[in-house]
């Protein structure tokens, strides 16, 4: 690792922004999604329509966070950690931790914003649409993409606690070095 307390802050930093980004996960997935679908109609039920509707109202409460403050510091990661593991990578021989951890840390940072824009986004807006502009072939489909949802969602648990435990381990490196 680097001995430029910029280079630490910064993936010390990322490494904040990457548990907290599977906190997040892990709250939509196994608290949000289940919270929306308790007693959820069949299809075929009278209120399942009904039901439906407040499904695409109640969602856009539940990612119009996440557009606004999790897309943005899942992008700093990436930035982030690209910047340590380049400024450790230009230390060359000199270096004393393992740029390539990092770099994979940004790799999973950049997946999941990616995933996130190409994946997730489509189902957040199938599921808005539930509350007015849905037909009836994606009402009847409206637990399915919400449990769909939940589960492409552990990307971005998975994604996250890898990166950070990588970068974790390249500042746990630099430690052990130094008392050695």
């Amino acid at each position: 690792m680097s001995d430029s307390v910029l280079v630490k802050t910064v993936a010390g930093t990322c490494i904040s922004f990457s548990f907290i980004l599977a906190g997040n996960a892990i709250t939509q997935s196994w608290m949000t999604i289940p919270a929306l679908l308790v007693d959820f109609p069949r299809p075929e039920a009278a209120n399942h329509t009904e039901r439906a509707r407040l499904l695409g109202r109640q969602w856009p409460l539940c990612w119009s966070v996440g557009n606004q403050f999790f897309r943005p510091i899942s992008t700093f990661g990436f930035v982030g950690y690209a910047y340590a593991a380049y400024s450790i990578y230009k230390e060359g021989d000199q270096a004393r931790g393992d740029w390539r951890l990092l770099a994979v840390a940004a790799g999973l940072h950049l997946v999941t914003v990616l995933h996130s824009a190409m994946n997730m986004q489509p189902m957040n807006d199938k599921l808005e649409a539930l509350s007015g502009r849905a037909g009836e072939k994606d009402m009847k489909a409206a637990q399915s993409v919400a449990e769909r949802w939940g589960r492409w969602n552990l990307v971005r648990l998975f994604n996250p606690v890898v990166a950070g435990t990588l970068a974790l381990i390249t500042l746990s490196n630099l430690r052990n070095r130094r008392t050695l």
